[in-house]
């Protein structure tokens, strides 16, 4: 049950229980590659939010636990990228004012969908193996890479990808994950061409009133 709860915030902000890979340890070398840095961001992470979940004084607290989780995916997930996914075609018809509140109410409902089945629960037993980094074909100043995951709890094991994304001097976020080969970006994009006769405001108005029940 945890693990099903689990996987989709794994998806958010962290890998969990970082494991001894080949890979991690030559982020320590001089001139790395790219997709080396975005596994190191990834490995970083892990332990920061791990510690957050197992910090007696937030797993008593939920409320803050929830809210140091909400902060710290606005840090390591690209939202605006994932929104533009997540819309499709649709992104191209919203002006710029309605972009960004789609991009602010889309990060709160993905943060109250997960983060709160999440603060407060025994995840002590859940495992991460991180299994391989394939780097994309860049485009102008942006690098990309897939790094692939083995998440288990017990005997459960689920395959999950995390697709980083690095733009010019910023530092590597998630900006998209497959789960078991779905893409969460792809079944938010089928659900919103579902509603291709909805307005941008309509669409907007819709996330604002899922946010604030």
């Amino acid at each position: 049950m945890v693990l099903k709860i689990f996987v989709p915030f794994l998806c958010l902000v962290l890998g969990f229980l970082p494991v001894s890979v080949g890979l991690a340890n030559d982020a320590d070398q001089p001139g790395i590659s790219f997709e080396i840095q975005a596994l190191d961001q990834l490995r970083l992470s892990v332990d920061e939010v791990l510690a957050t979940i197992q910090d007696p004084k937030f797993t008593q607290n939920p409320k803050e636990q929830e809210q140091i989780f909400y902060a710290r995916a606005m840090e390591l997930f690209d939202f605006k990228t994932f929104s533009m996914l997540s819309l499709g075609r649709k992104f191209r018809s919203f002006t710029n004012e309605q972009k960004e509140s789609f991009v602010y109410y889309f990060s709160k409902l993905i943060s109250q969908t997960y983060f709160t089945q999440l603060a407060g629960k025994d995840v002590q037993n859940i495992v991460i193996k991180y299994m391989e980094n394939t780097p994309l074909k860049p485009k102008k100043n942006m690098f990309r890479t897939d790094i692939s995951t083995q998440i288990a709890q017990g005997e459960k094991q689920i395959q999950v990808t995390y697709r980083m994304i690095k733009k010019k001097t910023q530092a590597w976020k998630i900006y998209d994950i497959k789960v078991a080969g779905v893409s969460m970006a792809a079944n938010y994009r089928e659900q919103y061409r579902q509603q291709i006769s909805q307005t941008p405001e309509a669409i907007i108005t819709e996330l604002r009133e899922k946010v604030e029940k």
